[in-house]
């Protein structure tokens, strides 16, 4: 999420410490999830503004904005609690029929992130997630997705942060696998910038590439834009959006 040294460096933010003034590793934007976890007591909001996916393929255009919440929580351990929700999706599809539109919450869930112990200059994280059925009619999954994902970040001769993502889930497009690289471009003290790449099954069929930018004007806040391409059929026409994050501690 995303900040890499596993995308806490991709946004070119430190690793967060119990030090006031050190910034925080936010995990937005980007595909995968930082190595990062909170320290104990430490709480992070973090907001789509929304995000947006496009497809047009056989006539038939879609657009989904999806304003996805994430509340991060320190617990201790190397451990972070992770509790995902959406609070409004709009769903807008046209053909030559006309115009059809769903909007209302959509699913939630429930995630446990593990910072695992590092080796020389990599670090490692693992993130279970549960979801919850909690949305409304027309947008509740029919079965409860589970995923389980890690990531593994580190720095190049260069002094670029790089990050490597693994996952799978199985939810009701039934079982799929999603592999997606990330490498930072830039960075200074307030912004970031990188690129990635991703390729996958189920629910992440398809490959696509893009990146992003990151501001952080204040240890504790964020802004974030992204925009993913997709390059076959099975991905998305575009994705990306807006986002902010905030610390508190």
């Amino acid at each position: 999420m995303k900040r890499l040294l596993a995308i806490a460096l991709l946004t070119g933010a430190p690793v967060a410490s119990a030090l006031a003034d050190e910034p925080m590793a936010f995990d937005r934007p980007g595909i995968g999830f930082g190595t990062t976890v909170l320290a104990p007591g430490e709480v992070a909001w973090e907001q789509g503004l929304p995000d947006i996916e496009r497809t047009d393929a056989d006539g038939v255009r879609s657009t989904t904005h999806t304003f996805g919440s994430l509340l991060r929580i320190g617990l201790g351990a190397s451990l972070e609690l992770q509790l995902a929700g959406t609070p409004h999706v709009r769903m807008r599809t046209s053909d030559a029929q006309g115009h059809a539109r769903v909007q209302g919450a959509g699913d939630s869930g429930v995630g446990l992130k593990w910072a695992l112990p590092s080796s020389g200059t990599l670090e490692w994280a693992l993130l279970a997630q549960y979801g919850l059925a909690t949305g409304s009619a027309g947008l509740r999954p029919e079965r409860h997705a589970r995923s389980l994902g890690a990531t593994v970040a580190g720095v190049t001769s260069q002094g670029r942060a790089y990050a490597v993502f693994a996952g799978h889930a199985h939810d009701d497009d039934g079982s799929g696998w999603q592999v997606s690289p990330s490498l930072s471009v830039f960075e200074s003290d307030t912004l970031g910038a990188y690129i990635e790449a991703a390729i996958g099954s189920g629910a992440a069929k398809g490959a696509v590439a893009g990146g992003g930018l990151t501001w952080q004007p204040r240890p504790l806040l964020q802004f974030d834009v992204s925009l993913l391409r997709g390059l076959d059929d099975d991905a998305a026409d575009w994705s990306g959006g807006v986002g902010i994050a905030v610390g508190f501690r």
